[in-house]
């Protein structure tokens, strides 16, 4: 979402990547302003979006659990905030503009086959027009045991009523299809991993089930999330007070869920 960086003259079914390294906590103080488009003066939200930010690359890290980073490609690593959090993993994204870690076809990754710990995607899933593609070909360079974890729009009746109603991305629980036409890097479908995981279970299992092991989704992030300006990107709410909401979400159980934005979730090679 905030971390991801508009190149709309590149096409996303190319699915190719950029990285730039941020170091300091003032330099994401500065990208913050710059994708607000505010001054320090007027961003009471960095503090919020670090938190959310250090949360969310946490539960990946989590997820995927100990890995080699040189073999660990972070797909979509928009402005490489993963590097705030000492995940240095391979970062890759749509653009050649900046320093490169790797650039490539998501459905055409430059590894042998087997030689991958891990693939991590945040805010990236549902940008993704041939998602099956980018699943065979994250089967073919993963070792066995190897990881694909995801960060994503969560399909909670608070985040689906927002989703669909106020955010400028797409949410399309309607469509037939797991793909959807592409011609920028924004293009998206936010309800992807709810068509894939719920409506359409069966045919995720009986397509990808020999070939993964699926770590059910858990919820995550609540309305902080809509106070903090994840919608309109603007708020009068100070940034500390909304990362202390977060973390008092953050305790809260599975009754909480039906008001979160965000779920993540892991796939496992057979």
């Amino acid at each position: 979402m905030w971390g991801h960086h508009v190149q709309k003259e590149i096409h996303w079914n190319l699915a190719v990547c950029r990285v730039a390294a941020i170091n300091t906590a003032n330099e994401f103080r500065g990208i913050i302003n710059l994708t607000m488009g505010c001054r320090d003066s007027d961003a009471p939200s960095d503090a919020y979006l670090s938190a959310l930010y250090a949360l969310a690359y946490s539960q990946l890290a989590e997820l995927i659990g100990p890995v080699d980073p040189d073999r660990t490609v972070e797909i979509g690593a928009g402005l490489g905030l993963a590097r705030l959090s000492d995940h240095r993993w391979v970062c890759s994204d749509v653009s050649g503009s900046d320093p490169i870690a790797l650039l490539s076809l998501a459905q055409a990754l430059p590894y042998r086959s087997g030689s991958l710990d891990a693939l991590v995607l945040k805010d990236t899933w549902h940008h993704i027009p041939e998602i099956e593609q980018f699943l065979a070909e994250a089967h073919r360079v993963l070792r066995p045991g190897g990881m694909i974890g995801v960060f994503d729009p969560y399909w909670g009746l608070l985040a689906r009523l927002v989703y669909r109603l106020l955010h400028q991305e797409s949410w399309n629980a309607t469509t037939p299809d797991w793909s959807f036409p592409s011609t920028n890097p924004w293009d998206s479908n936010q309800a992807l991993s709810y068509l894939m995981l719920i409506r359409d279970r069966a045919k995720f299992d009986s397509t990808w089930q020999s070939k993964f092991t699926l770590i059910e989704p858990q919820a995550v992030v609540g309305p902080s999330y809509l106070l903090s300006g994840g919608v309109s990107r603007r708020t009068p709410i100070s940034g500390s007070m909304l990362a202390a909401l977060l973390r008092w979400e953050e305790r809260r159980g599975a009754w909480f869920d039906h008001l979160r934005f965000f779920h993540v979730f892991g796939m496992v090679k057979r």
